[in-house]
């Protein structure tokens, strides 16, 4: 019964993610990458080192958009669109979104964009929380800093 009810709701954080889609407005740079077998958007603004931002439900990178703008003054402030929402692939079902995976689609994301070895800092909210937390269990070794 849990299951289905985890499930059921799984599926309402995944079809919610679809209800808006636009280019980042300016100064953001729109952006992909192609990870873990997923084609996830980002935007971005800045240059320098890292900060990685993770939205919560029912949300998307622009609820960042104020923090990005400051940050990118001396840092690459980055919102990722989470898989299934805004402008992020939408795989179909409940498998492929399971930690293991977000989380991988982060480590992969965040080696692109700070390269391999490079510590950068994570920033979850809600949902993105959750992602972030287990990311910094998993990865340590590839934060400077965890901010919830």
């Amino acid at each position: 019964m849990l299951r289905s009810v985890c499930g059921a709701l799984l599926l309402a954080v995944v079809m919610a993610g679809s209800a808006y889609s636009a280019p980042a407005p300016a100064p953001f740079e729109d952006h992909y990458a192609d990870v873990n077998g997923q084609r996830l958007h980002y935007a971005s603004v800045g240059r320098g080192p890292l900060v990685l931002f993770l939205h919560g439900y029912p949300s998307f990178w622009y609820q960042w958009k104020d923090q990005m703008a400051e940050l990118g003054k001396d840092h690459l402030a980055v919102g990722l669109d989470m898989r299934g929402y805004n402008r992020s692939s939408r795989p179909e079902g409940l498998a492929p979104y399971e930690m293991p995976k977000l989380v991988e689609d982060v480590r992969q994301v965040a080696e692109q964009l700070a390269g391999k070895g490079k510590k950068f800092i994570l920033v979850g909210h809600d949902w993105g929380a959750n992602v972030a937390w287990v990311f910094a269990l998993q990865h340590p070794e590839m934060l400077d800093k965890l901010i919830i």
